[in-house]
């Protein structure tokens, strides 16, 4: 089927974390958060309105800079740059992947995306810009150009904050503060807060904010200012709103600064795993740990020390059980308490690396997966209780990457040498050229009848159906042959990837995409019925992926 036959292509629901700010910014009788999450709105009291997200036509939820011409917003995130007039309907400008917007100073609207249009041809290319000024661009990767010639500099970290002057222009980098003059050469400012630093524009001047919410003067001998102090982690500061790396927004008042970003959202926006734990969903992300949902939508997170790592690689529960796995070793909940368990300290189910690639459900009981076997243990238990240990075979890769274990199977992938698979018997391997499209296996699902859908680094996917495999490297519905999650479904399977999701119908052997979700790097999925969650690099995304001609189709 095409695209146009599946169900619901709009979402039924995108979940964000907006708890990362970089930028605010008044406007159409709101105060504007640029977030990872999106554009969180707020009254000028500090009440929560909406947030804007790709449902809104944010072309991703990367928001990384903000700036108003009056009856316009720009808005520049990591996928382009957008307007959005004072009703919040968003209108493309460019597609460029600035992580900062020139001042707009007192620019008419026309005015200003002529600016923006012609710094488009004056900006060298290939680097990621983080701030700009009328005279200079700085980069990412610590870099500042004097444009329209060919002087450059090189700082330590990114540039945040460019202020030409008089005699040359002042730079701020999360790593420091520096003046260049108008020959060129570099001071650096001493004294400074703690980093990684901040900047904001006052009437009283330039502040230099660092991470624990120190203020400095943007001064030779810089002094803290006594008076003033801000919440932990400022990003930015706006006439008496704060915008924090990892809480949100805070409005000031008489008693001091405020959370005004609702508490109890969920982890993180970079999600890796998806379960289901006693009927709520688990959710594992890259570097903020793992969370649930409770009973009244909120979430409720745990990250380190309850976890060895918050870099959650997989999830699994046996009913009374939650195990967690990171790249530090398991996280393992009995109802009661967490237990960090790992290779080299407490390792009663002698693990035999340091990461768990995987935790799964087999017939004999919970499979713990690294890198050099399994550890299968006794499910519902506590403390852990290990059934026994098997190891992968000696001559075979010393690069594993992924690995599952489902009914009598075990399943292990690599980077350099295919599929391997126990049967509980013996083992089997699959390789290129017969049975896969590539030995880089950067994805993996398996099944109790012995189905497999194997995805690799950059050569499409292989489903296997427990008799014969298919190939596929590319495909009309596929969106890239760089494939980074997977999860079997009946007749087929789900397929994730660096640019959108798609559903390989194993009967017809077509590849259909599926609609645009939270965003397009694809790295869970969690079939459940005829819709799926998509845990992406933006957040979590819901949508059918079932064709309408199947007999049970759910119009949810």
């Amino acid at each position: 089927m095409m695209l146009s036959t599946l169900t619901a292509l709009a979402l039924a629901a995108t979940v964000t974390n907006t708890e990362t700010v970089h930028d605010l910014e008044p406007f159409g009788g709101h105060v504007v958060a640029c977030t990872e999450g999106g554009l969180e709105l707020f009254t000028s009291s500090g009440r929560p309105v909406r947030v804007l997200t790709v449902e809104d036509g944010l072309p991703s939820h990367y928001c990384r800079a903000l700036e108003s011409t009056g009856d316009r917003l720009f808005v520049a995130t990591d996928e382009g740059l957008v307007s959005l007039d004072t009703g919040f309907h968003v209108t493309p400008v460019l597609d460029v992947h600035w992580q900062a917007l020139p001042p707009a100073e007192d620019a008419s609207t026309p005015d200003y995306v002529s600016r923006l249009e012609s710094l488009v041809t004056v900006l060298p290319p290939g680097a990621t810009y983080t701030a700009f000024s009328p005279r200079f661009a700085g980069t990412a990767e610590g870099r500042l150009f004097e444009l329209g010639t060919e002087r450059a500099w090189s700082l330590p970290g990114p540039v945040r904050f460019i202020s030409d002057s008089l005699d040359g222009v002042d730079v701020g980098t999360t790593e420091g503060a520096f003046s260049i003059n108008s020959h060129g050469r570099l001071s650096a400012l001493r004294d400074l807060p703690t980093g990684p630093l901040s900047f904001a524009v006052t009437e009283q001047g330039v502040r230099i904010v660092g991470s624990h919410g120190e203020v400095h003067a943007w001064e030779t001998e810089s002094v803290p200012l006594q008076a003033v102090s801000v919440p932990k982690d400022a990003t930015v500061l706006r006439d008496g709103w704060a915008g924090t790396r990892t809480s949100g927004v805070f409005l000031q008042d008489r008693k001091g600064w405020r959370r005004v970003t609702a508490t109890g959202q969920i982890c993180g926006n970079h999600i890796t795993a998806l379960a289901r734990h006693q009927g709520r969903l688990v959710v594992g992300t890259f570097d903020r740990g793992a969370c649930w949902q409770r009973e009244d939508g909120r979430w409720q997170t745990v990250r380190a020390p309850s976890l060895p790592s918050d870099q959650v690689l997989g999830i699994t529960s046996d009913g009374p059980n939650l195990y967690v796995a990171t790249t530090y070793g398991l996280g393992f909940h009995d109802g009661k308490t967490w237990t960090p368990i790992a290779y080299g300290s407490r390792n009663p189910v002698a693990l035999g690396k340091l990461s768990v690639l995987n935790v799964s459900r087999m017939d004999d009981g919970i499979a713990l997966v690294d890198g050099r076997g399994m550890s299968l243990v006794t499910p519902g238990t506590s403390p852990l209780s290990l059934v026994k240990r098997l190891p992968l075979p000696k001559e075979w890769s010393k690069h594993p990457s992924v690995g599952e274990a489902s009914g009598r199977f075990l399943w292990m992938g690599s980077e350099d040498r295919g599929l391997l698979r126990w049967d509980g018997a013996k083992w089997q391997r699959f390789h290129d050229g017969r049975d896969l499209t590539d030995n880089w296996i950067t994805a993996l699902s398996t099944d109790a009848q012995g189905r497999a859908v194997a995805g690799t680094c950059q050569d499409g996917f292989s489903y296997f159906d427990g008799a014969k495999w298919t190939r596929v490297r590319a495909a009309s519905g596929l969106p890239s042959s760089a494939i980074v999650s997977t999860a079997l479904v009946p007749g087929g399977a789900l397929v994730g990837t660096l640019l959108g999701a798609s559903y390989f119908d194993a009967g017809t052997g077509q590849v259909h995409a599926l609609p645009k979700l939270a965003d397009p790097r694809v790295y869970a999925v969690l079939p459940e019925g005829d819709s799926a969650l998509f845990g992406t690099e933006g957040g979590l995304s819901s949508a059918a992926w079932k064709p309408l001609t199947a007999p049970a189709l759910s119009r949810r």
